[in-house]
């Protein structure tokens, strides 16, 4: 359950930033990074819209960019993937809330991040492998980012619902992730990129499997925060808008311990 297709998603025209970000971070993975918080049925028009509810740590600021789907940087705000991941109504995801907690802590007002949404609902991680439409779409966008003349600070990976319901594909996931982490570096030039994966919170089936890969994920410059125990919607594998907030504050500690 990917909370439903429809149009009702609303990508209004942006006007392109005329500033360029100096911290740039990839938003990456399938549904809960995309962000499916305060996404809810309407029932009288039987479709899925989004509240428009935006906690005040997802906040939009002239200093948090996001690169748009036709490669303009504008000025970030809810939901960050509105125009990329588009067979879904989209929400708030953890980039806002990680992005402005960043920001806060770096302390400066120099400081101007790009956010790059990557994400798509639904995807098994083996949809992500090199040669892939997604994967092949993250390296361009990700290239793209780079051409105002700054590196990647790092990926956020949020994945693996898609891979819990078939044994096969939860013990192949540690592998396929390690893969995809070798692919990326190699073909962005980026041998040290760092990579910040969740733990997934949801999705049943051969979940501990893949959790188990996830924690236990052995490569230079990876660590990964736990989404365990986080709410979740009624759908119980979507997490709340609230969710959210509390995991992007998360990934934000866990990048400035580890690479900041």
């Amino acid at each position: 359950m990917e909370g439903g297709s429809t149009t009702s998603g609303e990508v209004k025209p942006e006007r392109q930033s005329p500033i360029t970000p100096n911290q740039i971070f990839i938003l990456s993975g399938q549904s809960n990074m995309a962000g499916r918080g305060g996404v809810v049925k309407d029932h009288h028009h039987n479709r899925w819209v989004w509240d428009k509810t935006v906690p005040p740590e997802c906040a939009p600021n002239s200093s948090i960019l996001r690169l748009s789907a036709d490669l303009r940087w504008e000025e970030a705000h809810e939901p960050l993937h509105v125009d990329i991941d588009t067979a879904k109504v989209c929400g708030v995801g953890p980039g806002m809330a990680f992005a402005n907690a960043v920001r806060k802590r770096l302390e400066t007002d120099s400081a101007v991040i790009g956010l790059v949404p990557c994400a798509s609902g639904g995807t098994a991680i083996k949809e992500w492998a090199r040669g892939s439409h997604l994967y092949e779409r993250m390296v361009k966008r990700t290239k793209e980012s780079m051409k105002c003349g700054e590196e990647i600070k790092a990926v956020l990976w949020y994945q693996g619902e898609s891979d819990v319901s078939n044994i096969d594909d939860a013990e192949s996931y540690g592998s396929n992730m390690d893969r995809l982490i070798k692919n990326l570096r190699h073909d962005l030039n980026l041998p040290s990129l760092p990579i910040i994966q969740v733990a997934i919170a949801s999705g049943g089936g051969y979940i501990d499997k893949v959790r188990e890969a996830q924690l236990g994920l052995k490569l230079s410059n990876v660590v990964c925060v736990d989404a365990k125990g986080l709410p979740l919607k009624p759908d119980n594998l979507h997490l709340t808008t609230e969710a959210q907030v509390q995991l992007g504050l998360s990934l934000a500690k866990a990048y400035l311990a580890n690479f900041c």
